[in-house]
């Protein structure tokens, strides 16, 4: 798995674009995103009773390939060009420690490595570290902002398989929305 520090230009040419890193944080994304969907399993808002009766684990484990093989597909047409923001203030040591629990050797020692600076956005340097990052979002274990600058869209990593999409151009976002698509998920809007 292969994740790079981004440099000070790099990090100059995702503030220009994006404004913030801590996407899931903005309160108000229509302010700086033109275009705002869900990736998601479903075409349409769960009533309480549907959302009870299907989301969770087992739902996770069901679909979640599908968000691996998008991410993935977005990673490929982007040249690699994939930014991740993991957002450090927000987890305590007995999250840490009980997300640690649930990877295997490997993972967790990636996962510590991530920690183990003060930095917070990286370059995503093969398909590894993405399925990996995927994963921790689509498993519920930690949710990261993943960055795609040449399409000018950010994905936030969410709950219930459900992934809000932010794109500041119409081309990215029907970009994404024909990628989301083959994969057999839905961009809500």
């Amino acid at each position: 798995m292969k994740l790079e520090l981004v440099t000070n230009e790099e990090i100059n040419m995702l503030h220009s674009k994006f404004k913030k890193f801590n996407t899931h944080l903005v309160e108000e994304p229509s302010k700086l995103y033109n275009h705002i969907g869900i990736m998601d399993v479903y075409n349409r808002v769960l009533t309480e009773e549907e959302a009870s009766e299907l989301l969770g684990r087992s739902h996770n484990l069901k679909y979640g390939p599908k968000f691996v093989s998008t991410f993935t597909n977005l990673f490929h047409i982007e040249e690699n060009e994939v930014y991740v923001h993991i957002y450090k203030k927000g987890l305590v040591k007995a999250e840490f420690r009980q997300i640690l629990s649930r990877l295997n050797r490997k993972e967790a020692n990636f996962f510590r490595k991530l920690f183990s600076s003060n930095k917070g956005i990286y370059k995503i340097g093969d398909v590894e570290a993405l399925i990996f990052l995927t994963k921790l979002s689509v498993n519920e274990l930690y949710f990261t902002n993943f960055f795609f600058p040449s399409l000018d869209t950010v994905i936030i990593g969410n709950w219930d398989l459900s992934l809000p999409v932010y794109s500041k151009t119409t081309i990215g976002f029907q970009k994404f929305k024909e990628i989301i698509e083959e994969n057999g998920l839905f961009i809500r809007q």
